[in-house]
């Protein structure tokens, strides 16, 4: 497989399904990769599923006890934050502990707040500093309605912000965006989402009564995330790195080089 290849889940409005998404591709993934799993929300939802009682920032600014790290067979998961800390560790602070946590991992998915965040910004600048190169493949979570207007009107945000965090990343592309919770016609309601943004993969996940009122910890119904497993698997085995490229855009289907010329569609990518 080569480098490490990232995927953010990303969502502008709490409630639509983004930390279930994330928890359910980690587990999927991890049946063939070696995953990570960060959970990057002041809210610790995955990292408590998994038993762990603090996060790595806690520990480092705070002196906080308990586990943050946690393993279940090709599956990690790291909880950076269960409060909010005194104050944030250096860059290299985190750089120096989280390369250690990093090695011999192949896919790491974050998982994070509604928007971005201070959290979410040094992950990403620690990551950077750690590795040596970072990139974003974004994963945008949303359900039909308000929710999908308000992500259609931010969609460029992040990944802008993200390029003024490491001016020197790699790229930054939307590699799906994904309408959780449809009730009835699921096909219909794509086409429609898709009219509104060429280029743009688009892909839904059936609205499951279970996991909305008892959660994806209580419950043993598994969301139907083939199509979406489908594109992320296409992203990690072709090895997740475009070369040369400094960035994608977010919405607009082209890629732009430092010579700034158009060469490929992202949906081919």
């Amino acid at each position: 497989m080569g480098k490490q290849v990232r995927f953010s889940i990303f969502s502008f409005k709490g409630g639509v399904g983004k930390s279930t998404i994330a928890y359910f591709l980690a587990r999927n993934l991890s049946e063939k990769y070696r995953v990570l799993l960060v959970d990057r929300d002041y809210t610790n939802t995955i990292g408590k599923i998994f038993g762990l009682e603090t996060g790595l920032i806690n520990v480092i600014s705070d002196g906080a006890e308990g586990r943050f790290i946690a393993d279940e067979g090709n599956l990690r998961v790291l909880s950076l934050v269960s409060y909010s800390p005194s104050s944030l560790p250096s860059v290299k602070e985190l750089a120096g502990i989280y390369s250690e946590i990093l090695k011999g991992m192949e896919v790491v998915i974050t998982d994070n707040p509604p928007g971005i965040d201070d959290i979410a910004g040094l992950e990403f600048k620690g990551y950077y500093e750690a590795v040596g190169e970072v990139h974003c493949n974004g994963l945008y979570v949303t359900t039909p309605g308000i929710a999908l207007d308000l992500t259609l009107n931010h969609l460029g945000d992040i990944g802008r912000t993200m390029r003024n965090l490491v001016p020197r990343i790699t790229y930054f592309r939307t590699a799906a965006l994904i309408i959780n919770m449809i009730r009835g016609n699921i096909s219909e309601v794509l086409d429609n989402i898709r009219l509104r943004v060429p280029g743009v993969r688009v892909v839904g996940i059936p609205f499951y009564r279970d996991l909305l009122f008892q959660g994806f910890n209580r419950t043993s119904t598994i969301p139907d995330m083939s199509e979406l497993i489908s594109v992320v698997e296409e992203i990690v085995t072709g090895g997740g790195v475009i070369e040369n490229l400094l960035f994608v855009h977010s919405i607009y289907p082209f890629v732009v080089v430092p010579e700034l010329k158009l060469i490929r569609s992202v949906s081919k990518i």
